[in-house]
């Protein structure tokens, strides 16, 4: 049995709002115990540098031409990271073995081998004094499979850890929802549509707001039926063989014209019904359905849910668990993981060729 390790995991969503801490002990199997978590929100101004700068990625070509901004963005952003390190390492007064250091996705293309997250992890682990592990998603790309999703192996050890009997999936809505289908000994995993994306995105151009909070506007709009029915069957044929998406698989031309509140309604609607689709047929009938992330928040994206879905329907934060550091919590458990040789992505949850180790060490010297 490998002893337990402390770790930190750093992860910062595509939503590109701040980062998310969590401290972990744990032996990388099923001796997991959750220390505490912390959040840094980006201010306004690096916000919006991100998100502009991953509008214009398209590519790794578009990367070289941007270089020089992208070294800017990447030695900022390491800095608020290793920040977040000390200000969580303080507040519950402990020293990690490992950091478990995700970065801010950009660009992720799995058809084209690569995923590009910004962060230097040399800088962070000179910054912190501690090693770090890095460059997660890498050698599963390496080898052919989809670099995500990755937490699935943290979710199926959870489902452990809460001693949850019946069948269950995690489902987390970020910018993009993924899922992981757990049972005694198997589970799967894909990712299952959009999540916030598109309502952030429409909240940010239309309202200069981050997000539309408990979905209250969405709550006041009406649904157009032909329109997403027209939509769905698009993404539909598109994507229903797609098992790791990007921001950039999805736009939100279609409800252009609408009303704001209208808008919402049809946005929040797609996100959900595309979830729906993409899960209910792989799961059996008493199958739980656990939420985290920001998505379990917005109330109207989860009436829509539970509309399209006959399962039970329950916040992560019932069990004890706080749904905000779900993801932070898995990329520290990897890094433990990652130190210890274990595989972190598996033919099930990345369509990699055969389980697979990953992640990159950086030595703090």
């Amino acid at each position: 049995m490998d002893k337990t390790l402390i770790a930190v995991g750093l992860m910062s969503g595509t939503s590109m709002d701040g980062i998310d801490a969590s401290i972990i002990r744990s032996n990388g199997e099923e001796n997991i115990d959750i220390i505490g978590n912390l959040y840094l929100k980006y201010d306004s101004e690096l916000k919006s540098s991100l998100q502009h700068f991953c509008k214009k990625i398209l590519s790794r070509n578009d990367l070289k031409d941007n270089l020089d901004q992208y070294k800017i963005l990447e030695r900022e952003i390491t800095i608020k990271h290793a920040k977040l390190v000390d200000q969580i390492c303080k507040k519950l007064n402990i020293k990690p073995n490992i950091i478990g250091f995700h970065g801010q996705t950009i660009l992720h293309k799995p058809e084209e081998n690569y995923s590009l997250q910004i962060g230097n992890a040399k800088l962070l682990s000179q910054l912190s004094s501690t090693d770090v592990i890095y460059q997660f998603r890498k050698n599963d790309l390496d080898n052919g499979g989809q670099g995500a999703p990755l937490t699935p192996i943290y979710h199926y050890y959870l489902k452990k850890k809460l001693k949850l009997k019946l069948p269950s999936v995690f489902l987390n809505i970020g910018g993009i929802a993924n899922y992981t289908f757990c049972d005694k000994n198997t589970f799967f995993a894909a990712d299952a549509g959009p999540g916030n994306c598109l309502m952030d995105l429409y909240a940010k151009e239309k309202m200069k707001l981050d997000f539309d909070k408990d979905g209250i506007i969405a709550a006041s709009g009406k649904i157009d039926n032909t329109l997403i029915n027209n939509i769905l069957d698009h993404y539909n044929y598109n994507f229903k063989k797609t098992h790791s998406l990007d921001i950039k698989d999805f736009d939100i031309n279609f409800v252009r014209g609408l009303s704001t509140e209208d808008a919402f309604s049809n946005l929040n609607f797609f996100s959900a019904k595309i979830i729906s689709e993409n899960i209910k047929d792989r799961l059996p009938k008493d199958t739980l359905i656990i939420l985290c992330g920001g998505g379990r928040k917005n109330k109207t994206l989860v009436s829509n849910l539970k509309k399209f879905l006959n399962n039970k329907i329950y916040d992560i934060d019932v069990f004890g668990i706080d749904g905000d550091f779900i993801e932070s919590q898995a990329f520290a458990y990897l890094s433990i993981r990652s130190l210890y040789k274990k595989n972190i992505s598996f033919p099930e949850t990345t369509k990699a060729p055969r389980p697979l180790t990953g992640g990159i060490l950086i030595s703090y010297i």
